[in-house]
């Protein structure tokens, strides 16, 4: 039976730490409130799901 099979690769440590250093500086001066807070969080997690890779193989079986 044929599968599909799914690898799914954590971004490196640099990369991650890349994204959060650009958002820092992003967003250094602005006041922390609760708008900010979540906007920040958002872009966060869109930019690290960017970098987690997937790949996903065809499986004879």
């Amino acid at each position: 039976m044929a599968k599909l099979n799914v690898e799914i690769v954590p971004p490196a440590n640099a990369d991650v730490n890349a994204v959060l250093a650009q958002m820092e500086r992003k967003y250094a001066g602005l006041p922390a409130t609760p708008t900010v807070i979540d906007e920040m969080e958002r872009e966060a997690a869109r930019l690290i799901r960017r970098l987690v890779k997937t790949k996903v193989t065809f499986v004879k079986g």
